[in-house]
């Protein structure tokens, strides 16, 4: 016990030193730019995976107290000093030729293998798992079977690439955590710890409460609202889910229903501007366009599925007849506003910078001043030591994660570009298609959702992004809808049955069933399943067309969505549906989303005939007021 203690005393703090000088040192960076690229993602790896040791237990290991933490010092002393090593030398190592030092080998080595003990201690094993096969395919290509073979490299030759060159660990992913990510999550943490988050939720409360399951739509919105600005669902469901989640019980819905409805809302966040979690930013600089452009593009597949989800609590919501809550129980908009609203003025001031043209960095390093500038306003929520360092030290630790998996993630991307795995995969997977573009986009998606199930979005999409993006784009899908579809996918893998871990976070909060939680959360997102597949053709959904091309896209969307949410419930409104009616508008949901004039009226003639049918059959209903 007092071995604990003694740890507690000194590794506390020596954490909390790291974090709040690494949020410090890259608020700098963001505002003066002072430092190469190099050294920049390599600072963050040095300041950051260490605490990753310090503070996150091996799980299998054996050993006494005493020799744990022996063990997990000089792992983070270790990865400190490989991260230092390359900093001073990497500049020498670009102008040589010829075999590498052996030091720069124990090294590379040091590094690669405490990335994916991080990745391992922090996102779990299937990530570093897969790195390590990909590192062994690298070794072992002559022994491959078929198109699967190639050369081999050496160990020396593998660990020169990952650790010397931008394009391994130090690659694309990590230049983005180190310069986009980390600002955004730092600025999320500025709005937390000023009490923005919960603001959210009493907003939200305050906004829906009183209308028929009002609950279920206060967690839409809140969830809605956290997602854009932390980009993480678990953390979503963990912070909003522990209150909106026993509130759509006490009302009336089922335990699993309220999980999967908080897991649903808060995994939608990850892909619902402006912020879209880390894969906006990195799909940016995929596809060499401003981060504006890619943020626009997700407007109305967000909008779609997050009216989706309103319109299914609303309609189980009218089945059970649920009411909303009496004012007395609500807070006041009025004095919720009061209290903490001028906190939205530094999301707005950050939307409009983006909009005007300034870059990401800058917007976000401007609107992280700006919740200083307004903090001021409020007396209890002037900034002070001890907010101030919460909210940097907070910042750090949320990206701990992310840093990890960006590095582990570099180095499966470096194995497919020095094994041509990647051109190899994208051909076969052409192939596997017969070039229909369809059957290319199911492969797509199942090869997604798959990996999806084990691994954080952000790695997903960073790994395909380099395999099934240009097939995809080959096959004639624009390049930011093969992107986008394989973001949305690599996001939604979270809800998707058996290992929908988002879900299952919300069911252990609402002590619901698991499967059930899982399997309602597919059913309440299946939209996010869909609305992917109609904008790789159909463009005008991701903002690619004229105005009245997107405007009757988004039109058809909503009626097709409609359709889709009565055809599962067998309720919309104050019409109950019979089996009949239901089959015509899940059929009509397909024809209004395809895009076509012809496919659009066939639908709507199936609308019609599903409502004369329940008209017929008076399954028209007295529901609760809304």
């Amino acid at each position: 016990m007092t071995e604990t203690v003694r740890e507690e005393r000194w590794v506390k703090p020596v954490v909390k030193t790291l974090y709040i000088a690494t949020s410090l040192l890259f608020l700098y960076i963001a505002a003066f730019g002072s430092f190469s690229d190099m050294i920049q993602r390599a600072l963050l790896i040095a300041l950051l995976i260490p605490t990753i040791f310090l503070t996150k237990k091996m799980t299998f290991r054996k050993q006494s107290f005493c020799w744990s933490r022996v063990i997990d010092i000089l792992l983070a002393v270790a990865i400190a000093a490989s991260s230092v090593y390359i900093m001073a030398v990497w500049q020498d190592r670009i102008l040589k030729v010829g075999k590498p030092p052996f030091l720069d080998i124990i090294m590379g080595t040091i590094m690669i293998v405490l990335v994916l003990e991080a990745t391992r201690r922090t996102t779990g094993k299937f990530l570093s798992i897969t790195a390590i096969v990909f590192i062994l395919y690298t070794l072992f290509g002559p022994y491959m079977p078929g198109f699967l073979a190639h050369k081999g490299e050496t160990w020396a030759r593998i660990v020169t690439f990952m650790y010397v060159s931008t394009e391994g660990i130090f690659g694309v992913p990590m230049g983005i955590a180190s310069s986009y990510i980390i600002l955004f999550v730092i600025f999320g943490s500025f709005l937390e710890a000023f009490g923005t988050g919960q603001w959210f939720v009493d907003f939200s409360y305050a906004i829906t409460g009183r209308y028929r399951g009002g609950p279920a739509k206060t967690a839409i919105l809140a969830s809605g609202l956290m997602g854009m600005i932390s980009g993480s669902s678990a953390a979503n469901v963990v912070t909003t889910g522990s209150f909106t989640i026993p509130l759509m019980k006490r009302t009336g819905y089922k335990g699993h229903f309220a999980a999967a409805v908080e897991a649903v809302a808060s995994t939608g966040g990850m892909f619902t501007p402006p912020i879209m979690g880390a894969g906006a930013f990195i799909m940016a600089e995929y596809l060499d366009m401003p981060y504006t452009q890619v943020a626009l593009a997700a407007t109305i597949p967000a909008l779609l599925y997050y009216f989706s989800v309103i319109m299914t609590v609303d309609s189980v919501a009218v089945k059970e007849n649920l009411h909303g809550l009496s004012k007395e129980e609500l807070p006041s908009v009025k004095n919720v506003m009061k209290e903490r609203g001028i906190f939205v003025i530094p999301i707005l001031f950050l939307i409009g910078l983006i909009m005007i043209g300034f870059s990401p960095i800058k917007a976000a390093f401007y609107s992280i001043l700006s919740i200083l500038v307004v903090a001021f306003f409020k007396k209890e929520t002037r900034p002070n030591r001890s907010n101030l360092t919460e909210a940097l030290a907070s910042g750090a630790d949320s990206v701990l994660s992310i840093v990890a998996t960006c590095a582990t993630a570099g180095i499966i991307v470096g194995v497919l570009s020095m094994t041509g795995l990647g051109a190899k995969l994208s051909y076969s997977l052409i192939n596997l298609a017969g070039g229909n573009l369809y059957a290319g986009a199911v492969i797509a998606a199942i090869i997604t959702i798959i990996l999806g199930c084990g691994m954080p979005p952000t790695a997903v999409y960073i790994i395909l992004a380099s395999v099934l993006a240009p097939p995809m784009i080959e096959m004639g899908i624009a390049p930011i809808a093969a992107h986008l579809f394989i973001f949305i996918f690599s996001c939604i893998g979270a809800i998707t049955p058996p290992v929908a871990i988002t879900a299952y976070t919300a069911a252990a909060i609402g002590d619901a069933d698991p499967n059930k939680t899982g399997w309602t959360a597919f059913r309440l997102g299946i939209v996010a399943y869909i609305v992917p597949f109609i904008f790789i053709t159909s463009p005008a959904l991701i903002l690619v067309g004229t105005g009245g091309e997107i405007a009757l896209a988004a039109a058809t969307s909503i009626i097709g969505v409609l359709s889709l949410v009565a055809a599962f419930e067998g309720t919309l409104f104050a019409f109950r549906f019979n089996v009949i009616a239901r089959i015509c508008l899940a059929i009509a949901a397909l024809l209004t989303l395809i895009p076509g004039a012809i496919s659009d009226a066939a639908g709507i003639a199936l609308i019609v005939v599903a409502l004369v049918i329940s008209v017929v059959s008076k399954k028209k209903m007295t529901v609760t007021a809304l």
